[in-house]
């Protein structure tokens, strides 16, 4: 099968047989196919219900022209939008300390927040602390602490080398 290229078309004469006919049935008469038929019929079945034909849409369509395939706004353009340091949006700039700040909130509530409320309900409800508190992010191997470990640390990896290529 030959390859398209960006400027190739496909001619709506020549689609493949399984595509439909490429004239549609006449009007008066019912469109093969009986109840749920294909290509969005309805109850009506067959080609569309017999409201509309796939053909019919091909053949309204005008015929490209091969001359004309490149006449786009962006045809030759080199750059539509340039990048700049200022058009970039704030959390692309802002996501390592946002991951950050987000880790010591999780780890300060799980580890300090949680275990004294923990106390403070049991203190309340029963006179006396019977049961510790167990830390949510600790459940699983700690798996939390590693997967933020493993982002933090390839973060500020990366931005040292991108503070580094900035320097030379």
């Amino acid at each position: 099968m030959p390859k398209l290229d960006e400027d190739d078309f496909v001619d709506p004469g020549n689609l493949p047989a399984i595509a439909g006919p490429k004239n549609p049935p006449p009007a008066g008469l019912a469109s093969p196919g009986g109840m749920g038929g294909g290509f969005g019929g309805g109850m009506g079945g067959g080609y569309g219900g017999g409201s509309t034909n796939i053909g019919q849409q091909f053949n309204a369509a005008p015929a490209m022209d091969r001359n004309a395939a490149g006449s786009n706004a962006a045809q030759g353009a080199d750059v539509l939008v340039k990048h700049s340091k200022e058009s970039e949006d704030w959390i692309n700039k802002k996501w390592r300390p946002v991951m950050g700040w987000v880790y010591m909130a999780t780890c300060t509530a799980d580890f300090v927040l949680f275990p004294v409320l923990w106390s403070l309900l049991q203190a309340v409800q029963g006179g006396s602390v019977s049961s510790q508190w167990n830390p949510i992010t600790l459940q699983g191997a700690g798996l939390y602490h590693i997967a933020m470990g493993a982002v933090l640390g390839i973060a500020a990896y990366g931005r040292t080398k991108e503070k580094l290529e900035q320097k030379q």
